[in-house]
């Protein structure tokens, strides 16, 4: 079994640059601060349609493949540029450009946003993402063949995604990450997601109103969320409670099926325990169904 990698930031930064006068993109190590990554993990072969195109690394429950790999298969006229200084990748293509931070628990392509729950990694000293995020670049399907233990990429009909603009609906967002930034905007992203799900989830209850801005200011049975009543609501989100709206707008789900979230230090927590299902704990938010 390997190891992931972790490196000093600067002896990565020296090498990244005589890399990147040799050979163009450097591959680069995390610094202590952002991917400290020790689990083991193992290989798994990967094909694209039916061709052996390399072998992917199972890192706990995701399936991860070196960034140029994937790449070098699908990407046509693709350009990857290393900032060293920030530990951040951008790759231009054609109608997408895709950022991705060393550390960080999601991407960004056409200024949307992906959620990796097990970060963005330096493996063997390449930077590596979930194959299945990658995937939906190009709207290429990711199956797992349980026969010969190994995963197949489709990619017969490519379409590049939306863009946020064209993906995201304008109002939906802009309550949205106003709730989560009001709400939970100290927390960290999976405690925005988290909140945000709830959201979510009291839309699709046929109990409940079923838009976003319904939800959020629904009184039917007293104020649901204080914030509109102290007026939190209204103020500017910050960058990572956007984030975590977009994220929510994804279909990415943290909480199953909670409708309810609380911090018990400061709410009335009983009756939530008392009467419902409790799902899980995140930051400082107990989330129940």
């Amino acid at each position: 079994m390997k190891k992931l990698i972790k490196t000093n930031l600067s002896v990565i930064c020296a090498i990244c640059l005589i890399f990147g006068m040799v050979g163009g993109f450097a591959n680069a190590a995390s610094s202590s601060d952002s991917a400290e990554s020790e689990a083991s993990y193992s290989s798994v072969p990967m094909y694209h349609n039916g061709i052996k195109m390399t072998d992917g690394i199972k890192v706990e429950d995701t399936t991860y493949i070196p960034l140029r790999a994937f790449f070098d298969v699908i990407g046509d006229q693709t350009d990857i540029a290393w900032d060293a200084e920030s530990g951040t990748v951008t790759v231009t293509g054609e109608g997408f450009v895709l950022t991705a931070t060393v550390g960080a628990n999601y991407i960004t392509v056409n200024d949307r946003c992906f959620y990796v729950p097990h970060g963005v990694l330096i493996i063997d000293g390449a930077l590596a993402l979930p194959l299945r995020e990658l995937a939906r670049i190009y709207s290429a399907k990711v199956e797992w063949d349980s026969e010969s233990s190994s995963v197949l990429l489709c990619s017969d009909e490519i379409k590049v995604l939306d863009t946020a603009e064209d993906f995201y609906d304008e109002q939906d967002l802009y309550w949205l990450s106003r709730l989560i930034n009001a709400e939970a905007g100290n927390q960290p992203l999976d405690g925005k997601i988290g909140v945000g799900n709830v959201v979510l989830n009291r839309v699709a209850n046929p109990s409940c109103p079923d838009t976003i801005y319904g939800v959020i200011f629904d009184s039917k049975y007293g104020v649901q969320f204080s914030v509109t009543t102290t007026g939190a609501i209204y103020s500017e989100p910050n960058e990572e409670s956007v984030m975590a709206a977009k994220i929510c707008l994804e279909g990415y789900d943290l909480v199953g099926a909670s409708i309810y979230f609380v911090n018990p230090q400061i709410g009335v927590s009983s009756w939530f325990a008392n009467t419902r299902v409790f799902v899980a704990t995140i930051g400082e938010h107990d989330f129940y169904a």
